[in-house]
């Protein structure tokens, strides 16, 4: 059952906070950053009839959901990570070729306390005194809800790491508050849980922290019937984004990215200065029989950190794994800063790569996959947690290849690369894939990305077929408002 809001502030105070967060234009706030970065969600909005240029395809019918940080400023107060700011949501309704969509802030129940008390009560710009009190009260932080959209059983919430699920009603967006999942999900149940599709279930963690840190492992079936699976200890305090599921195992990468627990209790500093690399630890890989936690392998390889899996599956004895690879965690500070700072010159970028687990010879094994770069991949949902042949991803272009913003589709067995491109002020969210039929081959279908145009400040959901992602897209479904980046997406089919 959904846990209630402690606190209940009518929408227009919202707005008035919204009125008064900038402090200046949006012109003023741009020339002062140096960089065209939209931050802040500029209005909310209820279900409204969208422009469609071109003509959505026959058969797209559903609901696109798409989850990211939507204000960075309140009150006059920006926060500066994009992990700390209060999540938006967004939902696009397709159907008879027409669109309406629908962007909502979560009203968590630390944004509703801030609104009703008219300053900011949480989050790293508070003042040094109140951090040091609320850290010896030992109170919990804001559970902003701004990573990613998880649907299960006609349910929807909006995920992000270090706290439980925020329920949201489907049909209006309207916030129910937090939920522990008819009482199994602990404090934490992380942004990513993946769906394996022979099993008509979603695996999920959430790290436990404390004197004996620990993964706890959760299941949640396509009907939204929840359970704990049990508990895998872990060797230090990390941050720990992402994972991956197979029909028979779930998957964990364990990079040296340990929580500086002092810092992260005070909220000192931004929240990137909470966590620290020590390559000297290595990467952990942690293999869990997905029928019975409590068999589990785990070895040491050199260090490497991943935010995201585009799907993984078993092979025999091995283990398949795909992600975007990197070789530190360089871009923990880097999420929305302008990519061409000088500073973040030195930043390397990731690359999707194969990665095959030999548990029992304790080995892993890299393969490459074309050498493409880019961030959150995705595969076709049919074959979640089995073999795989396309994957999709964003890429982003620098100043020495501005024409690499975009998404790509990479055929795994072929070696194949397909682009959409962008222009370099267009900024692509994770792309997600959807299939033109239930019967359709792999990644025959649609490719659907919510798009902000910086510049012009405008914001659209381009519609790709899945196999000719360098021709124009088929449409676009223009918003109302320009949207900051989400960061995670899922779709959801009409019900017939």
């Amino acid at each position: 059952m959904p846990i209630a809001l402690s606190a209940s502030v009518p929408d227009a105070a919202l707005d008035a906070a919204f009125a008064s967060a900038g402090g200046a234009s949006p012109e003023a706030a741009r020339g002062a950053r140096g960089f065209d970065h939209l931050d802040d969600l500029e209005a909310e909005y209820g279900f409204t009839p969208l422009t469609i240029e071109g003509a959505l395809p026959d058969g797209l019918e559903g609901t696109l959901f798409r989850v990211g940080p939507a204000r960075a400023t309140l009150f006059g107060v920006r926060l500066r990570h994009p992990f700390e700011r209060d999540g938006g949501m967004l939902a696009v309704r397709m159907a008879d070729g027409r669109a309406e969509g629908a962007h909502r802030l979560v009203r968590s129940r630390g944004l509703m306390e801030e609104l009703a008390a008219g300053r900011r009560l949480y989050g790293s710009t508070l003042p040094w005194p109140t951090r040091v009190l609320r850290a010896l009260k030992g109170s919990d932080g804001k559970n902003v809800a701004n990573t990613s959209p998880f649907v299960a059983g006609g349910r929807l919430f909006a995920l992000v790491e270090a706290a439980r699920p925020t329920e949201l009603d489907p049909a209006t967006l309207d916030t129910l508050g937090e939920s522990d999942l008819g009482g199994v999900v602990g404090s934490r149940f992380s942004a990513h849980p993946h769906r394996v599709a022979a099993r008509k279930t979603s695996y999920n963690f959430g790290v436990r922290y404390g004197r004996s840190p620990a993964l706890d492992l959760y299941a949640v079936d396509d009907e939204g019937r929840a359970r704990a699976l049990g508990a895998v200890p872990l060797r230090a305090p990390v941050m720990l984004h992402d994972f991956c599921a197979t029909r028979r195992h779930l998957v964990f990468f364990v990079s040296p990215a340990v929580i500086r627990v002092a810092r992260a209790l005070l909220r000192w500093g931004s929240f990137d200065s909470w966590v620290r690399f020590e390559p000297r630890r290595g990467t952990e890989v942690i293999v869990v029989d997905i029928d019975d936690v409590s068999r589990v392998r785990r070895f040491g390889v050199e260090a490497f950190f991943q935010w995201h899996f585009a799907n993984a599956y078993d092979d025999g004895e091995d283990l398949v794994v795909d992600l975007v690879r990197y070789p530190s965690l360089g871009t923990l500070g880097a999420i929305g800063k302008d990519p061409d700072r000088p500073e973040l010159a030195s930043v390397e970028g990731g690359v999707l790569v194969r990665h095959r687990v030999r548990a029992a010879r304790e080995e892993l094994a890299v393969e490459e996959l074309g050498g493409v770069g880019g961030e959150f991949p995705r595969c076709d949902p049919r074959v979640e947690g089995e073999r795989h042949g396309v994957v999709f991803l964003t890429t982003e272009g620098q100043a020495e290849d501005p024409l690499g913003n975009g998404i790509a589709r990479v055929d795994i067995g072929t070696g194949a690369v397909t682009r959409a491109r962008l222009a370099r002020h267009e900024r692509p969210s994770e792309p997600v894939f959807v299939p033109r039929s239930a019967g359709a081959p792999e990644g025959d279908g649609h490719v659907l990305a919510l798009v902000t145009d910086v510049v012009a400040r405008k914001s659209a959901v381009h519609v790709w077929d899945a196999a000719r992602l360098d021709e124009a897209p088929l449409a676009r479904i223009l918003l109302p408002h320009a949207s900051p980046q989400t960061f995670h997406g899922t779709f959801v089919p009409r019900e017939r």
